[in-house]
Formats: C-alpha cells, sequence, structure tokens
C-alpha cells in the first residue's frame, strides 16, 4: 500500500510538471444569456450570432436561454462561483447593481455609441449612483386594453375610455356595481406590473428620498396610495392581486374577470382567439399627475468577471444596434431603444392587426415615456421587499394605510442609515 501511494505520488507530480499540449487561443468563446426567447426566435438569435461570428473569426459565441424564473438565481450563482456569462440579459439589477459587479458602460462605451441611444433608456434599467451599467435592448412603452362588450354591460360609452388613472379607478367601480366584473386586472407584485412606487411616480410623487432619508410618510403620497387601497375595498381591483404575478392580470382580463389591463402591450395579442379579439380595443394608457407612461426596457450587462470585457461590450452593442432591433421588432410586437430604429416608417405604417395597432400607439408614446426604473438608491431591493409586504397588508385590512407609510419610513430609514 505504501509502495502504491508513492507511486500515486509520482504520477501525479509527473502529471502537473509535464508540459501540456499547445493550445488555439487565436479565438476566444462569449458565452451569451437571453432570457425565454430560445423557443420562438431561435432563428433570429442564431442568424444574429452567424452574422457576428462572420465579421469577428476570432470570436466564437456560446448562446444559453435561460427561464426568466431561473435567471436572477442562476446569474447570481455564476458570480458567486466566478463562471459568469460575458453578456446576459438579466432580471432584479438593483441586486447585482449595489455590490460592483458589472462593467460600467458610460466608461466601456464611445460617446459617439452612447448617443445613439434613446436618453431615456440610456439613462434608465441601468442607471445607478450617477452612472450605467447596461446596454438598452428592446423596450415597452405601456397601453391599456378594454372590453367593450363589458363596458356597454356596466352602462358605459365603449367610445370613451378612461384618459386619467382617477378616470380608470372611477369607470372600474361602474363596472364592479353594474356588471360583477372587476374594473382593472392589475397586482401589486414588483416583477412584469406597475408596483406601489411607479404608481406613486405616475401621479408625481417623486424621488421617495432626500438625503439619507425618505420622504414617503407624507399626506401626498398616502393620497394617491389611498385610491388604491380603496379600489381593492371596493371590488375594483380581483382579490387575488395582493399574491399574483408573472401573467396573471394578462390571464384574467382574457379571461373576462376585468374590464381594463393597463400598463400592457401589444404583445399579449398572442394569447387572444377571433372572438375575444372582437371585444377589445387598445387605447393610450391612463395618465397620471406626471402626464407620462410608464416603459421599460430589456438590458444585456457585462460581469467585471468577463474575461473578454472589450469583446463583450462589442457584441452587445452589436445585437442591440439598429439594424438588429428593427428587425426584432418586425417580428413580435415590441419597441427599439435605439434613436434610428425608433424613428423607422415601420412603427407608422398602417396597422394590418390589433396587434400593430397596439404598438403603434406604445410608438407614438415613446416621447412621453419615462423609463420605470427603481429609484437610485443603495439597497433598494430590500426597500422594495419592504415596501411590498406593507402595502399589501393595507390593502387586505391587516393594518391602517398610515401604519403601513410609517412602518415603511422607519425600516427604510434604518437601512439608509446603515449602509
Amino acid at each position: 500500500m505504501r509502495l502504491f501511494l508513492l507511486l500515486f505520488v509520482f504520477l501525479l507530480a509527473l502529471t502537473t510538471c509535464s508540459p501540456s499540449a499547445p493550445r488555439d487561443d487565436s479565438r476566444i468563446t462569449l458565452e451569451f444569456w437571453t432570457i425565454a426567447l430560445g423557443d420562438a426566435f431561435a432563428d433570429y438569435i442564431n442568424g444574429m450570432i452567424a452574422a457576428y461570428e462572420a465579421q469577428h473569426p476570432n470570436v466564437r459565441i456560446r448562446w444559453v436561454d435561460v427561464s426568466g424564473s431561473e435567471v436572477s438565481e442562476k446569474f447570481l450563482a455564476s458570480l458567486v462561483g466566478d463562471d459568469p456569462p460575458d453578456v446576459a440579459n438579466v432580471y432584479d439589477l438593483p441586486r447585482f447593481l449595489q455590490y460592483d459587479v458589472l462593467v460600467n458602460m458610460d466608461d466601456a462605451v464611445a460617446p459617439q455609441d452612447q448617443a445613439k441611444r434613446l436618453q431615456n433608456f440610456w439613462r434608465g434599467m441601468g442607471y445607478y449612483q450617477g452612472d450605467n451599467y447596461a446596454i438598452p435592448w428592446y423596450s415597452s412603452v405601456n397601453m391599456m386594453w378594454y372590453n367593450r362588450e363589458l363596458f356597454a354591460a356596466a352602462g358605459l360609452d365603449p367610445e370613451r375610455p378612461p384618459t386619467t388613472i382617477d378616470e380608470m379607478l372611477e369607470m372600474g367601480r361602474t363596472i364592479k356595481r353594474q356588471t360583477g366584473k372587476y374594473g382593472i386586472s392589475w397586482y401589486l407584485h414588483p416583477s412584469l406590473s406597475t408596483p406601489a412606487w411607479a404608481l406613486l411616480r405616475l401621479d408625481g410623487f417623486w424621488p421617495l428620498f432626500e438625503g439619507n432619508h425618505t420622504t414617503i410618510n407624507s399626506p401626498r403620497a398616502h393620497a394617491i396610495l389611498k385610491k388604491w387601497v380603496d379600489a381593492y375595498k371596493d371590488g375594483v381591483l380581483p382579490p387575488e392581486a395582493l399574491a399574483a404575478s408573472g401573467r396573471d392580470n394578462v390571464n384574467w382580463f382574457i379571461e373576462g374577470r376585468a374590464a381594463m389591463l393597463p400598463f400592457s402591450g401589444g404583445w399579449i395579442t398572442r394569447y387572444f382567439d377571433a372572438s375575444f379579439e372582437a371585444k377589445v380595443e387598445p387605447v393610450q394608457n391612463p395618465r397620471g399627475t406626471l402626464g407620462k407612461v410608464p416603459a421599460s426596457n430589456m438590458v444585456l450587462v457585462v460581469p467585471k468577471k468577463s474575461p473578454h470585457v472589450q469583446e463583450a461590450v462589442d457584441f452587445g452593442l452589436f445585437v442591440t444596434n439598429d439594424h438588429n432591433q428593427l428587425e426584432f421588432c418586425r417580428l413580435v410586437a415590441i419597441l427599439p431603444s435605439t434613436k434610428k430604429a425608433a424613428a423607422d416608417p415601420y412603427f407608422r405604417r398602417p396597422p394590418e392587426t390589433i396587434a400593430d395597432a397596439a404598438n403603434a400607439i406604445s410608438a407614438a408614446d415613446i416621447p412621453n415615456s419615462f423609463v420605470q426604473a427603481p429609484p437610485d438608491v443603495k439597497g433598494w431591493s430590500r426597500m422594495e421587499d419592504i415596501l411590498y409586504e406593507e402595502f399589501a397588508k393595507a390593502m387586505g385590512g391587516q393594518q391602517s394605510l398610515e401604519q403601513a407609510l410609517a412602518r415603511i419610513e422607519r425600516k427604510w430609514n434604518h437601512l439608509l442609515h446603515y449602509q
């Protein structure tokens, strides 16, 4: 046994010390993550990758498509394991921005390339503490769907949908009272929706912080949020609104349980059948005091731990350039985040489908939009959890709105003090 161990150690030393076979390092590999694009858009993504590789023979792209429910945790695990993708489309950016793990795109991208992007998107989802850490990709500008049949059944004029948030809430009450259906399909959870902090911004209450304290516990914020607390109590919103997530709000609307679906987009038409499509119509999103509509966009980030940062940024700019974004928009009802692509006549063409009509409404509102990016404050991920938990209790009647705002204020200020 002793002889065997000595032989093993000797062989291990030989293996370790022996020169390895020479490797061809002339071609690098970039790992590229997308979110849930593999099923429907594989030809588009693969074609784009092939075009880039043809232009850059020294680069190979390894594409990995990740589900939306898993991407944040997988990205975190890849960072912890020192094996992140080189370019990634991710959710929950504040969670990563506060730890300084992403490349600063204000530094990495030349000014002339930055200037090609719409400013509200460049200073949008990836903006943190005065710098941008993300390359904007495809985007959406919210509009509203409404069910003309339910409007008529409630005695409302189907030709006159609401133009303001207050009108929408009031019409929602009429629909609930007259038909038993819910007026508005909306939920509280921050994912793919308009959470409590965005409701405040829509009605002109912004920013939420001044220096090292929050301003949320104020009469103005109380008045805005009370409208939604009252709407929930009055049955304007579905009872599941406090716990729902994902595409539940879209399902409630398509099932005919609710008459209006604000904060949405043309992409949902893929779930319409012919009979439902005949009942509904797209219109501009109702305005709050701010006078603007929410927008959002997907982004690409480059981890600092990528061994090929320069090449990764270059590929990210290629994926999001005018041509590639416009081609993507021709495949699905989305919008671009670059100036030239957004100005293309494609978005002003006569609509051929109801999805085209919805997308035209969204495209026309790009100049009237604000990117629904969270507050630029350290520790926001935990703060958003607190806001969601406390506001949900107020909507559900477990505490008063006054108590909720006081608790949010105290907890937020505590976090601000110890960061």
